[in-house]
């Protein structure tokens, strides 16, 4: 799957800006639309949707419990694995490469779940809007997607392309973030509500956008004909605008992460079988918030417990690390 804008239709099918010239690099959570119920019970975002979103696998370090006799007890349950190069990247995470045949986390069994990333303008509690960036997976952008659907299906919405919820002229979307009190990953339930008055994208707002992050003149000429290509196609494209492409470099940010120490002279071995050492492995005890309840696959058990095993370094509280700034870099 390549990391690229989705439109709604490929998006129902189930199928890029450049770098901001910022002199304070932002922490990667310090721009996305805050989801977190750590701290409280609900969590309401309103925010307007720029464009189509783009999308990538991420892959966490878990694995499959190796089931070679199809034991129903043993289906769906995963330990945690830590990535080979966690000495040298410390993200939570992996994204994995656009083809998914020439994946590393792939091949090693680690399991994906496809996540969408869109910029936003979100209000705030003053009437302001800020840049932010939607991370979330089908249970949030899928709906969106549906919903654009239906307004293009029905014959009264005589609203153009503001049945797009990422055009100039259209309505606002709610995201809401609930605890449901349950153990994860079933710990936060998330819905979508779509409000009825469209708010119009003013020139504050773009420059908003394009402070961001702007794309080269060439790449936006590049980016406008690939959108218009693809539009004779696609009948849920609306009309092209120009600061759909302003905001977060978002391929810069959700880029393919190679494993780290390839090109030293140490080599890290892929397995084209996943292989759980038990020796290192723990149970996972917490969960990212930032992950769809509904696309954490299977759930965690403990592996068997041996004499004089080496303990796994626990996982930092921070979410974000340096390596996730490296877009800034590029």
């Amino acid at each position: 799957m390549s990391i690229r804008r989705v439109s709604p239709t490929r998006m129902m099918q189930n199928s890029a800006p450049a770098t901001s010239r910022s002199n304070s690099f932002p922490k990667l959570q310090d721009i996305l639309v805050d989801l977190s119920v750590k701290n409280t019970n609900k969590v309401v975002r309103k925010v307007k949707l720029i464009g189509d979103p783009i999308s990538f696998i991420e892959y966490t370090d878990k694995v499959y419990v190796p089931n070679p006799t199809n034991d129903p007890g043993l289906r769906g349950k995963t330990v945690r694995r830590p990535f080979p190069d966690a000495d040298l990247n410390k993200k939570f995470n992996r994204i994995g490469h656009e083809d998914i045949s020439k994946c590393p986390w792939k091949k090693m069994g680690y399991i994906g779940t496809t996540q969408y990333a869109q910029n936003v303008l979100e209000k705030q509690e003053d009437g302001s809007w800020e840049v932010r960036i939607l991370k979330k997976g089908k249970a949030i952008f899928n709906k969106i997607a549906e919903k654009i659907g239906q307004n293009y299906e029905d014959e009264t919405n005589e609203d153009g392309d503001g049945r797009h919820y990422g055009t100039r002229n259209s309505p606002c979307i709610k995201v809401t973030a609930v605890a449901t009190g349950k153990e994860p990953p079933l710990s936060v339930e998330y819905s979508v509500s779509f409000e009825a008055k469209p708010i119009y994208v003013t020139e504050e707002m773009v420059d908003l956008l394009r402070k961001a992050g702007e794309p080269s003149a060439d790449d936006l000429v590049k980016e406008r004909l690939s959108y218009e290509a693809d539009r004779k196609s696609d009948p849920l494209m609306p009309e092209w605008e120009d600061f759909y492409t302003y905001g977060y470099p978002l391929d810069k940010i959700f880029k393919f992460d190679p494993i780290r120490g390839e090109e030293s002279t140490e080599v890290i071995s892929v397995p084209t079988k996943p292989v759980v050492i038990e020796e290192v492995i723990e149970p996972v005890t917490s969960f990212n918030l930032t992950s769809d309840s509904d696309e954490d696959e299977g759930y965690v058990v403990k592996p068997p417990v041996k004499t004089a095993a080496k303990p796994t370094p626990k996982r930092p509280v921070d979410e974000t690390s340096e390596d996730d700034l490296a877009w800034m870099e590029d």
